[in-house]
């Protein structure tokens, strides 16, 4: 299986570069990066299980110095929040907040909007 399309967001994007891809009969994992415009890069690690038909991921957006700008991920780590498990770390690991559940697509609109407000 291929990268997801992203054509939509060729304004914002340098490059993709495949870093893991694996199928089983049971699970998907897809893990790439995304160079975008502005020197920062976004992570991400998408792992589908088939038999609970569920995605598990993470979409961490970080500087060129790879310090964190936003992680948004949906790990069980976080059991208060309303919106558990789906999250979102912003400036720190430890600065967690609630979150949407997220798609790449989601990602990267909101990137594009915030690159360009910039």
């Amino acid at each position: 299986m291929p990268l997801p399309d992203l054509a939509a967001f060729e304004a914002v994007l340098t490059n993709s570069t495949l870093i893991k891809e694996l199928l089983t009969p049971r699970i998907y994992i897809l893990k790439y990066k995304l160079n975008l415009i502005d020197g920062s890069t976004l992570y991400v690690k998408e792992v589908t299980v088939f038999e609970e038909n569920k995605i598990d991921y993470g979409y961490q957006w970080q500087r060129p110095d790879a310090s964190l700008i936003v992680r948004w991920d949906n790990a069980h780590e976080y059991p208060n929040l309303s919106t558990s498990p789906f999250h979102k770390h912003v400036g720190a690991e430890t600065n967690v907040l609630s979150s949407e559940p997220m798609t790449i697509q989601k990602v990267l609109i909101y990137i594009s909007n915030q690159l360009s407000a910039t």
